[in-house]
């Protein structure tokens, strides 16, 4: 009897494992060192938001493509939602920093710059303009 008992722990640690190992190669494909392909990346295509979208102390993600920032009352930043670590689409502005979910690369919500790594290049900026309580992102930096 000692005998099944111990060979059924053994399978069920073996199956444990393998679905361990299978969930981390899951995740791990999801963020490749590869360049982004142009579905994620810039596609030169203006965007236009409401100026009430964009949160004072924060920003918000435009078109799966552009992430706006007003970090004081009428100041806005335009930049590329696309991190420039592995491609992944960042999602949280706070008041200082743009962070991407992947990998927890931080940017600069006023210049892109990077603040904390894995990435080590800045996001693109491209230019806002105002008109009418609209912003429009030029999609050329």
């Amino acid at each position: 009897m000692e005998t099944n008992r111990r060979t059924i722990i053994k399978s069920a640690s073996v199956v444990g494992g393998v679905a361990v190992v299978g969930s981390s190669a899951g995740l791990a494909s999801a963020c490749t060192s590869e360049e982004p392909d142009d579905s994620q990346s810039n596609s030169g295509a203006d965007a236009t938001v409401e100026a009430s979208e964009v949160p004072v102390g924060s920003g918000t993600v435009v078109d799966e493509t552009y992430v706006i920032t007003q970090p004081k009352e009428g100041e806005f930043y335009a930049f590329s939602s696309v991190c420039t670590h592995q491609g992944c689409q960042v999602r949280t502005v706070t008041e200082k920093e743009i962070v991407c979910p992947c990998h927890s690369s931080r940017f600069s919500t006023t210049s892109g710059e990077v603040t904390g790594g894995p990435a080590s290049e800045p996001l693109p900026e491209y230019s806002v303009s105002e008109s009418g309580g609209k912003l429009t992102i030029s999609g050329s930096s």
